[in-house]
């Protein structure tokens, strides 16, 4: 008898250790499941190059709904993965701004085909993802400007899959 009561207290304890452990805050998928969709939207639009205005509207929307995930209502994993989604919105905004001076800069026709001008915006973009540069002088005015390759928007695309990997492991495994 006295093995059972002790089988049953263990029990007992071991349902409520259990029940102590699912009810403690957590992550609720829930919450970002319109930010996971809108945020795939936006890697494969970057990644087609295809639409720089669906890019930039699917984009602006993704910036507003991490913006209004309510910091208060939201546990500590998910503050953490609210983070890696505003660091998810910062590569797509850097692969926006070479996919913009890639447009911009092709029609005055002095960028080489297949270059993106190296504007002050740029730059930090070229330092952030240690992209080589290529340097030219403008002849009429013997002024010095720097191009990195078209192929720099795919690098920050695969940047922005790294980053995706990073959340969905975090999704996945909370």
């Amino acid at each position: 008898m006295k093995r059972y009561a002790i089988g049953i207290l263990f029990l007992v304890q071991a349902l409520m250790y259990t029940s102590c452990l699912s009810s403690a805050p957590g992550l609720d998928q829930g919450k970002f499941k319109g930010v996971n969709h809108t945020a795939e939207t936006v890697r494969s639009l970057l990644a087609s190059g295809e639409d720089y205005q669906a890019f930039g509207k699917a984009l602006q929307h993704l910036n507003d709904e991490v913006r209004t995930l309510d910091d208060a209502r939201l546990t500590e994993p998910e503050r953490e993965l609210k983070k890696e989604y505003s660091v998810l919105v910062s590569i797509f905004q850097d692969g926006g701004l070479l996919w913009k001076y890639k447009l911009e800069f092709a029609r005055y026709g002095i960028v080489p085909k297949g270059m993106i001008y190296v504007g002050q915006d740029v730059e930090p973009i070229v330092v952030k993802y240690r992209i080589p540069t290529q340097s030219f002088i403008y002849k009429p005015t013997n002024q010095a400007w720097k191009s990195i390759p078209e192929s720099s928007i795919q690098m920050v695309s695969s940047n922005a899959d790294s980053q995706l990997r990073i959340i969905n492991n975090i999704l996945n495994y909370r």
